[in-house]
């Protein structure tokens, strides 16, 4: 009797140890949701306004300051990040847990700079 329980508890410690090693070296990839559409048409209503060509100017240089706070977000989180509306279908009963949405950290990242 004593040999099954060792063989049992032998045949879990190695499951235990396998399905470990999996999951260290098989990490769960991460996605965070980025309103793109939002971000862009808050600076477009602005720069629409002004017909000149420092208006186009500072339309190229917001666009760079968003990549480079995508990058950053990116960077920072370990994740890939998603235009928001790229999602065409959530799966039935999905919450909007599951894929965080960081469009206010995006923000907040460029009103600092």
């Amino acid at each position: 009797m004593k040999n099954h329980i060792l063989t049992w508890a032998l045949s879990v410690l190695s499951a235990v140890i396998i399905g470990a090693a999996w999951m260290h070296t098989h990490p769960v990839q991460k996605f965070v949701t980025i309103d793109l559409t939002g971000l862009f048409s808050e600076s477009a209503v602005t720069f629409a306004q002004r017909k000149d060509e420092s208006a186009l100017i500072e339309a190229q240089a917001q666009a760079i300051r968003i990549d480079m706070a995508l990058q950053q977000l990116a960077n920072s989180c370990g994740c890939f990040v998603l235009n928001s509306a790229s999602i065409a279908k959530r799966p039935d009963g999905a919450n909007s847990g599951n894929i965080a949405d960081m469009t206010s950290w995006v923000k907040s990242y460029l009103e600092q700079k």
